[in-house]
């Protein structure tokens, strides 16, 4: 059997089939091409009026994070079309199969023939039958025949690539419009969309916020919408309108401080050509500020965080002491400062100390200044950190000007103003810059000297010497600046007082001694030096009658530089002595003597007049203190001062007994009216004692206590008790006083060496050793029987027993007592001796004068006869 092959599509057939394949390529990629470009213009005109309404609403550009994610839609999109709408539909194959079916669909006259012909083409089979392969050959040749009549145009929908085409045509128009009537609007949105810029709204109002920063006024700018403020302090916002700008007629402010604690919105309006300006008081928290006015709304938070302000922690001042003072410490053999810190509002220090003031910070610091006055000008030094930047200003502008010293004017305009050396910044900034060392000297003529050092380091332009003089008694006043610009709250304000070295101070009294001295007297005289620095020698300073040449006579022992000083000769010797023997003085002549103290002063800027503590009440024949600095060499500007000046008269010893005669005499007459009040007192007592018995008796008998007999006898009782006590002291008291005038009198002879030993001993044994006992043993146990018969009284007990005690020690003491009135006047016998000698030689002596004068008239009579 013979085979027979399929026949073959014809080329007519197969080029209309090739045609309907480039019609329906050419209709994708202009369908594709039309919706890509109206999803992009759709997108333009979407993100165009988003960012329009967003900045109608709230005066803000769009974020930019949104605007770079419509950017980035807008590419993948645009990706997305060109992929899913042109590049894969192109690609994709269109074999003649499915061209066939596409025709049969659209032309339904084909009645299959095209794709059987297709079909059998494609096929490659062979078929047995001569019918059935003239069969298809007929049918091809009957499709190929009526596709040749096709209109190809009808197999396509129109209307879907003509609407695409229509809305992108109308979307690029309107584009293209836009960017002709309106290109403002369109570089707007370049820059907004594309090149993704801030700010690229045109406005006819720009606002910048800055701060006015404390103290001196200062304006600040926020750092990257940043800025650092003192916590607890005002923060004051000032809102400029640049130059060429619209200004808003107001502002509006809104604060939101951290962690909700509230928010602010003022409205702010303008004086004159006054900036904007509004104050948040006392601001403890972090705040977000914004600034809407007109056209324009501050595009982010101004953030302000609050941090501590630079604080001062702690002053300290390491001193060098002036060598005289004795303050320094020393380690191993050699002189260290010594740390004072300033507590409070003042410290003191000797004049002339040479200190180091160490201030340091609670943090890092970027400046300090320091300022105080020197008399009717004022100095500063501004000091900044090494390599330190405040944060908002660059290097140049904080190295502007560097560290200084100036001088200024009371109010404050600058007159010298002196570069600090560079060899000293290093020394003078320690630690993570937060401690500063300035080395100072405190000189009592600071006030001259600092300005006449700053004036001549101007003129010459030689750098300054350290360290720098300082007035003392003068405020000083520290601002502190950190890192971030920030300054001290309020100034810390310290005043270091000058210590003036003070004279020593000489307390002094006499001993056993009066204003009437005999030849041969030695004068002792008791008390205390005391300087606080030191007392350095000691001496006695005297002259004769009314000289004017004072002569010194050293101590026994010597002070060497003790702060107290008791005059004191020896252990049994609680005084100095002055020996008035060796000046061979002639009676009636006169010695002033005082005691006077060196101290050790060695500054000279140190000697200034200054009240000194001495004595206010001299004794007799004692005349007010005197001070004065001596200057015992160029170099040792020392304090001498003087005490108590006391005046004797030399006297003979005859007259000096006589004097002291006089004061035995009131002596005795004391003692005598004692002894006649201790009577007086033992009397009362007796006759008290039996109405004691008396009372005792109405009590065995019954009477009641209120009963007008016993109740009289009682208070009989109880005042008899109270006087007798008043009276005992009272006596006491007097009668240690006897003791103490006769003990002086005792003093008194041995001092200026007119006493004997029988007048010694009849003093010593006789009289003020008896006193002594009656002071110490015999008024005690009289006050003390006296008290028990008080309190028995009180109690209404028996009174008796401490009455007849009292009586007892009273009978033994009024007994010895006068036992010492007879050796008084033993004593006064002698003294009545001397005195009727001493009148007998005055009668003498008197006589002797009459003599010469008759001789002398009867002489002058004869030779006129």
């Amino acid at each position: 059997m013979a085979l027979h092959s399929q026949p073959e599509l014809p080329p007519e057939a197969a080029a209309v089939l090739d045609r309907l394949r480039s019609r329906i390529r050419r209709y994708v990629l202009l369908e594709g091409l039309a919706l890509v470009v109206a999803v992009m213009g759709a997108l333009f005109w979407g993100s165009f009026l988003i960012d329009w309404v967003y900045f109608q609403l709230s005066r803000l550009e769009l974020p930019r994070w949104f605007r770079a994610t419509i950017l980035v839609g807008g590419i993948g999109l645009l990706a997305f079309g060109l992929v899913a709408w042109v590049a894969l539909r192109l690609l994709r194959s269109l074999r003649a199969r499915a061209l066939a079916l596409v025709l049969e669909r659209r032309f339904p006259e084909l009645d299959d023939r095209l794709i059987t012909a297709v079909e059998a083409s494609e096929s490659g089979e062979t078929t047995t039958s001569p019918i059935t392969a003239a069969m298809l050959r007929q049918t091809v040749i009957d499709a190929t025949r009526t596709v040749g009549m096709l209109d190809l145009a009808g197999v396509f929908d129109r209307r879907p690539i003509r609407r695409a085409i229509l809305i992108a045509s109308v979307l690029v128009a309107s584009i293209l419009g836009l960017a002709v009537t309106n290109s403002a609007a369109m570089e707007r949105w370049i820059a907004g969309y594309l090149t993704l810029q801030n700010g690229y709204w045109p406005r006819e109002t720009e606002l910048v916020v800055r701060i006015i920063s404390q103290p001196g006024d200062r304006l600040r700018e926020f750092v990257n919408g940043n800025y650092k403020h003192a916590k607890g302090t005002d923060l004051t916002l000032q809102i400029d309108v640049p130059t060429g700008k619209k200004s808003p007629d107001r502002v509006q402010l809104d604060a939101r401080l951290a962690g909700g604690r509230g928010s602010i919105r003022v409205q702010l309006s303008r004086i004159g050509d006054e900036p904007f300006r509004h104050t948040l008081p006392g601001l403890l928290d972090d705040a977000d500020v914004w600034v809407t006015g007109g056209d324009f709304t501050s595009p982010s938070a101004y953030h302000v965080q609050v941090v501590q302000p630079p604080d001062v922690g702690q002053i300290m001042l390491n001193c060098l002491f002036p060598e005289y003072t004795g303050l320094n410490q020393r380690s191993s053999g050699q002189v260290v400062r010594t740390r004072q810190q300033v507590n409070g509002a003042q410290t003191s220090l000797p004049l002339a100390t040479d200190f180091v003031i160490d201030v340091t910070a609670n943090k890092p610091l970027h400046q300090i200044r320091i300022e105080g006055d020197a008399g009717p000008e004022r100095w500063e030094i501004s000091l900044t950190a090494p390599g330190s930047v405040a944060t908002g200003s660059t290097p140049a502008d904080s190295n502007q000007g560097g560290s200084t010293i100036s001088l200024k004017s009371q109010d404050g305009r600058p007159e010298i103003r002196v570069a600090w050396p560079d060899a000293m910044q290093a020394a003078i900034w320690a630690g993570k810059r937060d401690v500063v060392a300035l080395p100072f000297v405190l000189a009592a003529d600071g006030a001259t000297a600092l300005p006449e050092l700053l004036r001549a380091s101007a003129e010459s332009g030689k750098p300054l010497t350290f360290p720098l003089p300082l007035p003392p008694d003068s405020a000083i006043r520290i601002v502190l600046e950190d890192a971030d610009g920030i300054a001290s709250i309020t100034p810390a304000r310290f005043t270091i007082n000058g210590i003036v070295d003070q004279p020593p101070n000489v307390a002094t009294a006499l001993r056993g001694i009066g204003s009437s001295i005999t030849r041969k007297a030695r004068i002792p005289i008791s008390g205390t030096l005391s300087d606080d620095y030191g007392v350095v020698s000691a001496r006695f300073d005297y002259r004769i009658d009314d000289g004017q040449v004072v002569m010194p006579r050293e101590f026994q022992t010597s002070p060497d530089g003790a702060r107290e000083f008791e005059l004191r000769r020896s252990e049994n010797e609680p005084f100095e002595r002055f020996d008035v023997l060796p000046l061979d003085l002639a009676i009636g002549r006169k010695l002033t003597l005082s005691v006077s103290a060196l101290d050790g002063c060695t500054v000279a800027e140190a000697k200034r007049a200054a009240p000194v503590k001495v004595q206010t009440k001299p004794e007799d024949g004692a005349e007010a203190a005197e001070t004065a600095p001596v200057q015992t060499n160029s170099e040792l500007p020392a304090h001498r001062a003087n005490g108590l000046k006391y005046v004797f008269t030399i006297v003979s010893e005859e007259e000096l007994l006589s004097m002291l005669y006089g004061r035995e005499i009131n002596i005795r007459k004391r003692f005598e009216q004692i002894i006649v009040e201790l009577k007086q007192a033992r009397q009362e007592l007796k006759v008290q004692r039996d109405k004691a018995d008396d009372a005792a008796k109405l009590k065995k008998e019954g009477t009641r206590p209120d009963a007008e007999p016993l109740m009289v006898l009682t208070q009989g009782l109880a005042a008899c008790a109270d006087r007798s006590l008043h009276a005992i002291r009272k006596n006491a008291v007097e009668t240690a006083g006897v003791e103490t005038s006769f003990v002086d009198i005792r003093e008194e002879l041995v001092n200026n060496a007119a006493d004997t030993p029988i007048m010694l001993e009849r003093l010593d044994n006789r009289i003020i050793a008896s006193l002594r006992r009656i002071n110490e043993n015999s008024f005690p146990s009289t006050d003390s029987a006296l008290g028990l018969f008080k309190l028995a009284v009180d109690k209404n007990t028996d009174p008796t027993g401490p009455m007849d005690e009292a009586a007892d020690v009273l009978d033994s003491m009024i007994e010895t007592m006068e036992q010492i009135l007879s050796e008084m006047r033993e004593l006064a016998k002698f003294h009545e001796v001397v005195e009727q000698l001493k009148s007998n030689i005055k009668a003498q002596q008197d006589l002797l004068e009459k003599t010469k004068r008759k001789r002398k008239e009867n002489a002058i009579k004869g030779l006129l006869e």
